[in-house]
């Protein structure tokens, strides 16, 4: 006996008619009556018999239906109390996920509009390389997620958010902060510190740029750390060395064909699991950020 064939049972019982029945729970008549004679064979009784068009229920059959109603009825009970339950966690809480890009960039803004606007919210955030955060989403472990790689999973909805360049950037005190610009000859000679087997990376090898590269790191931190210290040219999406170009310790340097490559920001969830209303208005924030101008201060650096 399952839960599925007591409520079969009990909308034949209602209705008197299998056909009906078949219409309003969208199963075949075949199955409907399938899971009837199963109900049948595991009590060894007689629950209807046909009568003209439709059903009539033996002495049996009634019974069952007196002692099957308020089973159903608690179950349906149990269900709504504990969706109420679930629907008041998830309106308390926000669980997001983002790669380290957005996260430093327009992440934390788009955070803190979310919460004037939500006072009761206390929204979580949770950050990984794009593929970590494909598994997050695929886990349920965040509800929303946003990546600078578009995931290639059917389970996956993305949605593109924003797009931003990738620029060179210097520290202020290295000699390279005054030229502002590098030509051929310069660029082939200038030190850089690039994170390995990175997007950025990639696109500089398609791109066919011959770069000295003096340092490869494994991660963005260390970079902006190495080029802080000086050590030569770091590329980054702007995003992320916006902190630095707003405090004013990095300084972009000019390569025109930086200009060709973009980065672009997904927002993901999972297909088949409805977003919250938390969920529903994130995405209605950044597409309102995304949106905005970048104003751009007296030293140049946009913010």
């Amino acid at each position: 006996m399952t839960l599925h064939q007591l409520k079969i049972f009990e909308a034949v019982a209602e209705h008197l008619n299998i056909t009906e029945v078949s219409r309003k729970l969208q199963v075949s008549q075949p199955s409907v009556s399938k899971q009837l004679r199963l109900l049948e064979q595991e009590y060894g009784l007689k629950f209807y018999v046909k009568s003209g068009r439709g059903i009539k229920l033996t002495q049996e059959g009634q019974l069952f239906q007196v002692t099957v109603k308020p089973i159903l009825e608690q179950m349906e009970g149990l269900k709504r109390t504990f969706e109420n339950r679930v629907a008041e966690g998830r309106a308390k809480s926000l669980i997001v996920g983002s790669s380290p890009s957005p996260a430093a960039f327009f992440l934390s803004a788009v955070l803190k509009s979310f919460v004037e606007l939500h006072p009761t919210v206390h929204p979580t955030l949770r950050t990984g390389y794009p593929h970590a955060i494909k598994e997050m989403i695929l886990n349920a472990e965040v509800e929303i997620a946003l990546t600078i790689t578009l995931p290639d999973h059917p389970q996956i909805i993305a949605e593109p958010i924003h797009s931003e360049e990738v620029v060179a950037v210097v520290s202020a005190r290295h000699p390279l902060a005054k030229k502002g610009k590098l030509n051929e000859a310069e660029l082939a000679q200038a030190p850089f510190v690039i994170m390995k087997g990175g997007r950025i990376a990639e696109e500089i090898e398609k791109m066919g740029l011959k770069l000295n590269v003096v340092m490869w790191c494994d991660s963005v931190e260390p970079i902006k750390e190495y080029v802080q210290a000086g050590l030569g040219v770091g590329l980054f999406y702007r995003g992320s060395a916006e902190a630095g170009l707003r405090e004013g310790y990095f300084k972009v340097i000019e390569i025109p064909r930086l200009k060709d490559i973009r980065v672009t920001y997904f927002v993901i969830y999972r297909k088949g699991i409805p977003l919250s209303t938390n969920g529903q208005d994130l995405p209605t924030l950044l597409r309102q950020w995304s949106k905005k101008p970048i104003a751009v201060n007296k030293r140049g650096i946009s913010h």
